[in-house]
């Protein structure tokens, strides 16, 4: 019994995590685990890197887009989001509803969106960060019909 409230409890401290959001117009780095991506913390480790989302429409139109991707989804809650500039989810699989925590960062200063994902439990993630961030990408890249 004290076994799984541990595992509970971890589990818990790990979604709502104080190590997650902006800091310094960055967002947090990656723990060392190879679970994670990211495009702009810990920018020298091969393991974590992938690019930034680099879109041709405006901030609010590349936001709307990603948003509404998220608001439209299944297995998805919105746990943060600051209109414009922002925004945290926790992903959930489908079959076991482990939890995945995305957060995606709009710097004012470029036309690109900054990502992080991580899977929350477990220590190696099968590449299902990175397959996430190019679906992210293609949302965020397609030209308007």
């Amino acid at each position: 019994m004290e076994a799984a409230l541990g595992v509970f409890f971890i589990c818990c401290m790990s979604v709502l995590s104080p190590f997650s959001g902006v800091d310094d117009g960055e967002l947090r780095g990656c723990p060392p685990s190879p679970n994670c991506v990211s495009s702009q913390s810990m920018k020298y480790n091969f393991i974590h890197k992938v690019d930034p989302i680099s879109y041709s429409t405006s901030r609010e139109i590349a936001f709307k887009r990603i948003s509404d991707y998220f608001h439209h989804s299944e297995n998805i809650y919105i746990s943060e989001e600051k209109e414009g500039e922002y925004i945290r989810i926790i992903f959930f699989t489908k079959v076991f509803r482990f939890p995945d925590r995305v957060e995606i960062y709009f710097p004012t200063d470029k036309n690109e969106a900054q990502v992080r994902s991580q899977s929350i439990i477990g220590l190696w993630d099968i590449f299902a960060n990175r397959r996430r961030v190019n679906a992210f990408r293609e949302i965020l890249t397609k030209e308007d019909s």
